[in-house]
């Protein structure tokens, strides 16, 4: 006896089908993520392990009393053990319990010393990529929209001067504008912003810094991408049918426009993640980029292994999330 199943029931099967063929690429994504994360903490800690620098001389200074105890803050250290031994004691306890150990200068504990930092950093961060990934794809869009109109004229120019102009230089004259508009400076005090109500407009300045720049350069990749998918034969195809024009540029032309859009956006996270120590010490935003700087000029090698393992796990994770919504845009991906 043959079962006949109708359009809606064969349409749900397929749904269902895709939806787990999309589960099982995602966990087989997120599975090849652990050998990449242990080899950044390979690499991480071995070009730092090799580094001609005497961490122990960075610490104790012309401190006399603390010279004559040099063989005791190099053991307890473990810097008189073989770099193998000293990567797999530091190794164990962050991939089992997320304990990146003792810092060298303050002696506290480095994970819950910097968890507060992150907290801040995650929250700048993310503000600045969601800004940007929108406000560069509204206005790549109109302008190719409207191309040779006077909008897509000025976005050329403004992204030109912003794609040009430092990241610093552009905190700096961010600085020096809000403080002749309010009086007031925004840079982070730590006496006096105690909660994120006391230093918003500190947030919304290195927010502004970090968006122009990223938005200058995606702006323009997607005008140009958009631009060049217009003028493909399926799209004259569609307006030959009589598609309306909205029709034809958000369903058929943006989607294949932003394919190259999301692998760029997934390729300069490592970057932007890279520069958020710059703007960080611009505006004293007490970030880990902020941290990375003061723990640098102390050699503390614990701090800077911890903040090096946060970027590299967030640029992997925004890679591997870029991935799958390439996956998901792309029907040519197979799962």
């Amino acid at each position: 006896m043959w079962i006949r199943f109708s359009a809606a029931d064969r349409e749900l099967k397929l749904g269902v089908i895709e939806n787990m063929s999309m589960v099982i690429y995602s966990i087989r994504r997120l599975l090849a993520m652990f050998p990449l994360i242990i080899g950044i903490s390979l690499l991480n800690f071995t070009i730092y392990a090799l580094t001609p620098i005497d961490p122990v001389n960075s610490f104790v200074g012309l401190n006399e009393e603390l010279n004559a105890r040099r063989d005791e803050i190099e053991a307890a250290w473990g810097l008189n053990q073989p770099i193998f031994v000293r990567y797999i004691k530091w190794a164990v306890p962050v991939f089992t319990r997320l304990d990146f150990g003792k810092s060298w200068s303050t002696g506290q504990d480095v994970t819950q010393s910097l968890l507060p930092f992150v907290e801040k950093t995650i929250i700048m961060f993310g503000i600045a990529f969601l800004m940007t990934i929108t406000v560069s794809t509204i206005t790549g869009v109109v302008a190719a929209v409207n191309h040779n109109s006077f909008f897509d004229q000025t976005a050329l120019f403004a992204t030109l001067v912003g794609f040009s102009v430092p990241s610093f230089v552009l905190g700096l004259v961010i600085i020096v504008a809000w403080m002749s508009l309010t009086g007031e400076p925004p840079i982070y005090d730590g006496y006096k912003h105690r909660v994120l109500g006391d230093y918003l407009h500190v947030l919304a300045a290195a927010t502004i810094t970090l968006l122009v720049g990223g938005t200058a350069f995606l702006t323009r990749l997607v005008r140009s991408q958009l631009l060049d998918v217009l003028r493909q034969n399926y799209i004259k195809t569609a307006r030959a049918k009589g598609l309306s024009e909205r029709t034809v540029i958000y369903k058929h032309a943006l989607r294949n426009a932003l394919l190259p859009f999301v692998t760029v956006v997934a390729l300069s996270l490592p970057g932007i993640l890279g520069g958020s120590p710059i703007i960080e010490q611009v505006f004293n935003y007490p970030g880990v980029g902020r941290q990375i700087i003061v723990a640098a000029l102390f050699f503390d090698m614990p701090i800077i292994l911890a903040i090096n393992m946060f970027f590299g796990t967030m640029s992997i994770i925004m890679l591997l999330v870029a991935e799958i919504i390439y996956a998901v845009v792309d029907p040519r991906v197979n799962f």
